[in-house]
């Protein structure tokens, strides 16, 4: 029998190893959902529900959702993913904390969350901006490995979390998302929100970006940014040089 859990905190990181030092793969935003593969003494073992993700959290920050729940708020009905930051109220403890864009919102009903043993209030929905205006919020964001949050976001991340407000599914990892969209067959060709993929020496994906406007692109290296956009490759403004190879571009709308 499956067992499930959802993310009732701002955040939570998922390792790679039953071990707050080990390598954190990725995040759990509010609301994301996951199913128990295995729980080991402090630690579960599990796979999110939104990217077949697995990993590792810690056993502290689990809060259980009936099956039938799962179902209902998060298979029949959309969750809304928001575009800004957004304050709720914990009912039940009483308290108040905001947790941030590309959280998921599994309604009740107009402003409530009520699963397992959780009731929160929706204090007010912020009103959603554009793909834009999501994708210039984070501009400057520092860079994480495995951060999906304002405060932290790797590359793959950052193309995760935008497309997952445009409600627009993205697989965690840049390689895995260069296996999805449509082939873009030039750069001639790209266009605003395309996704373009960069190789190493070996011809492996390790890195990716928005395609932006004017041939620039919008990437997290170091910090989210903004840089030149050719046939090549990735050009920053900033070491003028070239950063990146360009592999391939891929069209998601």
């Amino acid at each position: 029998m499956s067992i499930y859990g959802f993310c009732n905190i701002a955040l939570i990181p998922l390792r790679a190893r039953a071990s707050h030092r080990s390598e954190m793969l990725t995040q759990l935003l509010f609301g994301e959902a996951y199913e128990i593969l295995r729980f080991e003494n402090d630690w579960l073992h599990i796979r999110t529900l939104y990217d077949d993700y697995e990993g590792y959290i810690d056993r502290n920050q689990l809060a259980l959702i009936r099956k039938s729940e799962m179902e209902t708020y998060y298979q029949n009905q959309l969750p809304l993913s928001v575009s800004s930051p957004t304050l709720l109220h914990d009912k039940r403890r009483e308290l108040s904390f905001y947790v941030y864009p590309g959280s998921t919102l599994p309604l009740r009903d107009n402003n409530s969350i009520y699963l397992g043993a959780e009731y929160l209030v929706v204090d007010a929905l912020p009103p959603q901006k554009t793909m834009e205006e999501t994708l210039l919020s984070f501009m400057n964001a520092p860079y994480l490995w495995g951060g999906r949050s304002p405060y932290g976001i790797d590359c793959s991340g950052l193309n995760q979390v935008v497309f997952k407000i445009a409600d627009i599914q993205l697989k965690r990892d840049a390689f895995q998302q260069a296996q999805q969209g449509k082939l873009v067959q030039s750069i001639e060709d790209a266009r605003c929100f395309d996704l373009a993929f960069f190789n190493n020496n070996s011809g492996k994906i390790t890195h990716t970006g928005i395609v932006y406007k004017d041939n620039t692109i919008i990437h997290s290296s170091g910090k989210v940014r903004k840089d030149k956009l050719d046939k090549q490759g990735i050009f920053n403004v900033e070491k003028e040089e070239y950063t990146h190879s360009l592999h391939s571009i891929k069209r998601f709308l």
